[in-house]
């Protein structure tokens, strides 16, 4: 029996509203997409709660919902630790439920894995795998983050407006320094200079391995420091206008020199990293340099292994030979503190190196089955720029247009890996566009839900060593990850003070408390949603890890996404996922009536390419989309 597919390519966008993704296309910044759209059927599409990438990825790789493969947030309740210890959530070995890749294996089929999110450690046995970890700087094998040397009177490039915690967002580190200061000097010690106008500076450019990675991902404990030289000198007459980069301070054995606005080549370079060595990618750019060489400001992007980022381990050195290094990492981290144009610059060649590696791999592996790719830009400018991009912010003209200019920016992009992905397919390939959450711009401030519990007397502090730390001996209930409130139980917690028998009255306290709360700038009542762990299940939440209460805000009061209900429209954007489906099998150019949930992704890619379900599956068919519902019954 010939099913209507015999190929799939699966194109993730992290954190992409369908609201956004419509009104990027209708604004002409996505005509790659549009196209999609002419010859395919889509939908608002909706997510999991919390609207969050763990839980979204997780059940749109499995069929399953989060309270069935277990992977609830980025911070997990670990059982039997107090309230404040938790399980980090990206990884593969916390999920319950059989992942679609596996399913194609399990079938015969040959799945590739591209940056596919929450992916790692693999899974995959007889397909292949290209990173895979996380958003960022959430990875395992960067060598090291970015680094941005700054001297003089440097300026960052942020953008006003409330930023979003690191337990919604950790694509980035708030508790680091965000930039190597370093001081412009004379120029001592250096044979073979060239002509100058000027008297001859230097800067030291020392690369510091680990540097910018989050800790719990590290590939080690300790990394050796990389000295490079900067020598700057006046190349004509206007003053200072070029630094040339070397290993020693000998100016005839260069390794770049640049200009203003230049970048360097990539090049392999080796580091050492607990004692042993790696090899990784490094380039430059001289973002800024005055003629007085008063301000100096140097980047350095993300420094990515030659080795060790793929399943089997033995594709990255066909890769580095074939199609060249690797970049998981855009500069993420970076945005706001360097210039727009020099982050878009690298997200450029993020989303071809993207498209080069999956190429390679679709032309030199002829079985393959199922390709899975997928880009975080989108989320990136959720957390960066949407939230500015809006009217409804209150943002001055100058920012919102900054703002509104990147999210274009960021969509664009997207747009033309999509198109150079859609090459990749051929006339008995379905291509299905999805995302994992959508993100929305910002309005009020971000509600603290612990400000809430303290006010109803449920959440209590003290002081420990001049800090303000949780009073557990007088705490009735805490907040764990992003949406669940756990109630600090006899019996259950180490420092349970709760007696059982006060279970179900903490709860309803818990509740009328978020209910009653108002916002004290505003007046309003943000809290959209409070519920016991038994009604839980009513947004597919269920087990012990689940809170003894869940909440969600509204919008107004959330920042990009998170505590916001999946089915959310606000402003430009929202938190209905992306969902297209075209090729073999599909109808086109329609819009679906019926809805579309991340479950039925998995399930639907599956009916069409005659694949068994995957286990655990909970979602279905999208009937809808297909031209012959019952293609197994009439062929």
């Amino acid at each position: 029996m010939k099913s209507p597919a015999r190929r799939a390519i699966l194109i993730g966008m992290d954190g992409a509203s369908m609201e956004l993704v419509y009104n990027m296309v209708d604004g002409g910044h996505m005509p790659h997409l549009g196209k999609l759209l002419d010859r395919g059927a889509h939908r608002p599409m909706i997510g999991v709660f919390p609207t969050l990438t763990p839980p979204g990825w997780t059940a749109t790789s499995t069929g399953a919902w989060p309270g069935n493969h277990g992977v609830m947030d980025f911070n997990i309740r670990k059982l039997g630790g107090r309230l404040d210890e938790t399980v980090w959530g990206i990884n593969t070995d916390l999920s319950q439920a059989e992942y679609l890749w596996n399913t194609v294996e399990r079938a015969g089929g040959t799945p590739l894995l591209v940056k596919w999110e929450m992916s790692w450690p693999p899974t995959v046995t007889s397909g292949i795998q290209v990173e895979g970890t996380g958003p960022g700087v959430s990875n395992h094998h960067q060598i090291a983050g970015y680094h941005l040397f700054v001297a003089g009177n440097w300026q960052r490039r942020s953008i006003e407006g409330q930023r979003d915690p690191e337990t919604l967002d950790p694509s980035a580190l708030q508790t680091v320094s965000d930039v190597d200061s370093i001081s412009v000097s004379d120029a001592v010690g250096w044979s073979n200079l060239p002509p100058s106008s000027r008297p001859f500076k230097e800067v030291p450019l020392t690369i510091q391995p680990l540097v910018r990675g989050r800790g719990s991902m590290l590939r080690g404990k300790k990394g050796t420091p990389k000295p490079f030289y900067g020598l700057i000198y006046a190349g004509g007459e206007s003053g200072y206008d070029r630094v040339r980069i070397c290993r020693t301070r000998d100016a005839a054995d260069p390794i770049a020199e640049l200009a203003v606005g230049e970048w360097t080549d990539w090049w392999l370079d080796s580091f050492e990293i607990d004692d042993e060595g790696v090899e990784g990618y490094m380039r430059m750019k001289l973002v800024n340099l005055t003629p007085e060489a008063d301000v100096f400001e140097l980047f350095v992007p993300q420094i990515w292994p030659a080795l060790g980022y793929t399943e089997p381990p033995e594709v990255a050195a066909e890769l580095d030979e074939h199609v060249g290094n690797f970049l998981q990492n855009p500069g993420r981290d970076a945005l706001g503190i360097i210039d727009d144009d020099t982050y878009f610059e690298l997200l450029d060649f993020h989303h071809e190196r993207l498209v080069d590696v999956a190429g390679y791999l679709t032309a030199t592996r002829a079985e393959w089955t199922m390709l899975f790719i997928e880009t975080h830009a989108s989320d990136y400018t959720s957390h960066f720029f949407l939230g500015q991009a809006d009217d409804l912010s209150g943002a001055d003209k100058e920012t919102q247009q900054r703002s509104l200019d990147g999210v274009i920016r960021t969509y664009a992009s997207i747009d033309d890996m999509i198109g150079r992905i859609v090459q990749l397919a051929g006339e008995d390939t379905l291509v299905c566009l999805v995302s994992d959450h959508g993100g929305t711009p910002n309005q009020f401030r971000s509600i603290l839900i612990e400000e809430a519990l303290e006010e109803a007397g449920l959440l209590v502090y003290g002081e420990e060593n001049g800090r303000r730390t949780v009073d557990w001996s007088r705490t009735s209930a805490a907040p764990v990850g992003l949406v669940h409130v756990f109630i600090n139980l006899q019996g259950r917690e180490p420092t349970g003070i709760v007696p059982v028998s006060d279970y179900e009255e903490t709860q309803l306290a818990i509740i009328d408390a978020l209910h009653a709360y108002t916002d004290p700038e505003t007046g309003r009542h943000p809290f959209a949603l409070a519920v016991t762990r038994a009604d839980a299940e009513m947004v597919n939440l269920w087990g012990d890890t689940v809170g003894d209460v869940v909440y969600a805000l509204r919008p107004e009061f959330d920042g990009a996404h998170g505590k916001q209900l999946p089915s959310v429209s606000f402003g430009i954007a929202g938190q209905h996922c992306t969902f297209v489906l075209a090729g073999p099998g599909v109808k086109e150019g329609i819009p679906l009536r019926g809805q579309v949930r991340a479950v039925d992704v998995a399930p639907t890619l599956c009916y069409l390419l005659g694949l068994p379900m995957p286990r655990n599956v909970e979602g279905g068919v999208v009937y809808e989309a297909l031209t012959d519902p019952d293609w197994h019954l009439n062929s």
